[in-house]
């Protein structure tokens, strides 16, 4: 594979890992969660959305394009022209989605080639893939950045379309080979932030490894209706209000309580 589909290139990330990266989007994802922020990244594809744009009192028609095929060489390319701002701040790369696993032979060209310049690399992933694919990428990964989204495996699959078991797995396999993991557990109302969902995560990550795991807290945004206005997608979670402050709080004390460092976002 000579070439990745990308839908955006954020540089001077700083939620994406340690220091100062650039964060690579990859496009295609097999989940399909109720608040995702990032519906464009789902299809595999580069998607040409038409849409209508007021300007003054006329409505016109505008047309916006989700992801382009851009040569595994050229990715590099832009990443490297931040490589002063990794170096002074620890920072690097980090591969986000989407899945970038969805991409695995040009993710590793990528990892390999980021290696070749000796930048730190991390991986962002909802961890429904094929166990190969993370042997693939674990030997030029410094980092995973891993979702934990649901325990619960029937609300799991209710709430992203697929089950969890495949995602628990790659978890615990990844906890063996002694893999450097934070986890992101994104915090949607309804969904995940029961006082016994708290439980289970604590449970669960216990059980896991006697290691004391990193969590960021991602509390849940309504930012993307206009997304799905733009990609005629539903959204399911129109309704729902951004996370109140005392309850992030308060997920934030329990898992803290348990042994476990915690932050609230990236």
């Amino acid at each position: 594979m000579s070439s990745v589909t990308v839908f955006d290139i954020k540089r001077f990330a700083v939620h994406d890992g340690p220091g100062i990266r650039t964060t690579v989007f990859l496009k295609g994802c097999p989940m399909d969660c109720w608040w995702c922020h990032n519906p464009e990244s789902r299809s595999s594809k580069p998607e040409v959305i038409t849409y209508l744009q007021k300007l003054g009192e006329k409505e016109v028609e505008s047309k916006k394009v989700y992801g382009k095929s851009m040569p595994i060489q050229e990715v590099i390319d832009e990443v490297l022209k931040d490589k002063i701002f990794f170096e002074e701040s620890g920072g690097g790369v980090t591969f986000s989605g989407g899945e970038p696993l969805q991409q695995v032979d040009g993710l590793v060209k990528l990892l390999q080639l980021c290696k070749t310049h000796g930048l730190h690399t991390a991986v962002d992933t909802c961890g429904y893939a094929q166990w190969f694919g993370f042997e693939k990428i674990t030997p030029y990964t410094d980092l995973f950045l891993y979702d934990l989204k649901v325990l619960d495996s029937t609300k799991h699959v209710r709430f992203t379309g697929v089950k969890n078991e495949l995602i628990i797995s790659n978890f615990q396999k990844l906890v063996e080979k002694q893999a450097n993991i934070e986890i992101r557990i994104p915090v949607i109302p309804g969904v995940n932030d029961a006082e016994d969902d708290v439980k289970k995560y604590i449970n669960f990550l216990q059980s896991t490894s006697t290691e004391s795991f990193k969590i960021h807290l991602l509390p849940y945004h309504n930012i993307a209706g206009n997304k799905y206005l733009k990609l005629h997608l539903k959204n399911r979670m129109e309704q729902l209000t951004d996370v109140p402050v005392l309850e992030i709080e308060n997920i934030k004390n329990q898992l803290q309580d348990a042994g476990f460092m915690v932050g609230i976002g990236g």
